[in-house]
């Protein structure tokens, strides 16, 4: 099942159970996603990149505010937990270097066609920073 069909599943169960809370995020998550799905420009795992997108908001939030708004921040930190499980379980730093080793084995050596290779392969799986850092470590320009 894709992350729009859970989600929407979910979302369905909490309106069943009255979770008011998880059925907002959810709701959200799923308007995001049709408004992401209607832009021509878009491309890739779209539901994946939107709950990723939240995910960051949110932390950033907690780290900017979280002292002085206790609170909100407890209630961010709720909803990363909630949604958090629709994203794919990111690849470990020696799965990413193993992916890149295969990839240069092949005969691709730039950076670029690295990142487009992995994104295509791993799709959220991969964080795109880190694979960029590591590619910066193996000294691939």
């Amino acid at each position: 099942m894709d992350i729009k069909a859970q989600i929407q599943k979910d979302r369905i169960e909490a309106l069943k159970t009255g979770d008011a809370p998880r059925k907002a995020v959810l709701d959200y998550l799923l308007g995001e996603i049709q408004k992401k799905e209607k832009d021509p420009a878009a491309k890739g795992d779209i539901a994946a990149a939107v709950v990723a997108a939240y995910i960051k908001s949110l932390r950033e939030f907690i780290a900017q505010h979280g002292s002085e708004r206790p609170a909100e921040a407890q209630r961010y930190e709720a909803e990363i937990a909630l949604v958090e499980h629709y994203l794919p379980k990111a690849l470990t730093a020696d799965e990413l270097r193993a992916e890149i080793e295969v990839l240069r084995a092949a005969g691709t050596d730039k950076k670029g066609l690295i990142m487009k290779a992995l994104k295509e392969k791993h799709g959220a799986a991969v964080d795109g920073k880190a694979a960029a850092t590591l590619l910066d470590e193996m000294g691939i320009k």
